[in-house]
């Protein structure tokens, strides 16, 4: 099975940046003790509130059951009003060149 890498974005409305950093930072300790979770890791942005998942999941399977969790479900459901635009997931493949693409 293929590793599965993530870049999940999310930017606040203006004067909600504290709430959603705060909702977010509840996501890392529940997920990084899920089977299949490599690396789960939030970043904000100079930009001030503009808050970046890096992910790295064993399997697309084990990223299947993150999304079904409870606690993801809950971020789903309490982010709407926080958030200028909607939710961003990225699935990401590597770009790869010359020997390495063959």
């Amino acid at each position: 099975m293929a590793e599965v890498c993530v870049i999940a974005r999310s930017v606040a409305r203006k004067g909600r940046e504290d709430q959603l950093r705060e909702l977010l930072w509840g996501m890392l300790a529940l997920t990084r003790v899920e089977a299949g979770c490599k690396l789960y890791e939030l970043y904000e942005s100079s930009s001030k509130g503009r808050f970046y998942f890096y992910e790295i999941w064993e399997s697309q399977a084990a990223l299947d059951q993150h999304a079904a969790s409870p606690h993801f479900q809950h971020l789903e459901q309490s982010i709407g009003d926080l958030v200028q635009e909607p939710f961003e997931i990225n699935i990401l493949e590597a770009v790869l060149i010359g020997a390495a693409a063959a």
